[in-house]
């Protein structure tokens, strides 16, 4: 009995105490990603100044890995997708995307948020 409720309060705490440690943590809002606020891990978890620069470059690391591999998956995508379509279509989104008008329409995250086409492929009015 005492071993469950030790696990159900740390399956309640634990997740609490690491909330404060992701993007937004300071209550900035959507779109405000700045990334885990170290200095507060720091005073929570009381580390030294020698893991704080150790966390600070973990972070950087994994931060550069996501960049990399972000790049690549975008590079991916737009080899399969020109093999889909035909020379003129791509020519054609080569010249929306320089317009800044790829994602709003084809249902990316520009000015239309998520997703700016409802399922049946037609836009949302605005």
């Amino acid at each position: 009995m005492k071993k469950t409720l030790i696990a159900l309060a740390l399956l309640v705490a634990v997740p609490s105490a690491m909330a404060g440690f992701g993007p937004n943590s300071d209550g900035s809002g959507p779109g405000k990603m700045r990334g885990p606020n170290v200095e507060r891990m720091a005073v929570m978890l009381d580390m030294s100044p020698e893991q704080q620069a150790q966390v600070k470059a973990l972070f950087a690391e994994q931060a550069q890995k996501r960049q990399e591999t972000r790049a690549a998956m975008r590079a991916e995508m737009q080899e399969k997708m020109n093999a889909i379509l035909t020379p003129e279509q791509v020519e054609k989104m080569g010249k929306l995307r320089g317009q800044g008008m790829a994602s709003r329409d084809m249902g990316g995250m520009g000015k239309g948020g998520r997703g700016a086409c409802d399922r049946s492929g037609q836009g949302r009015p605005r």
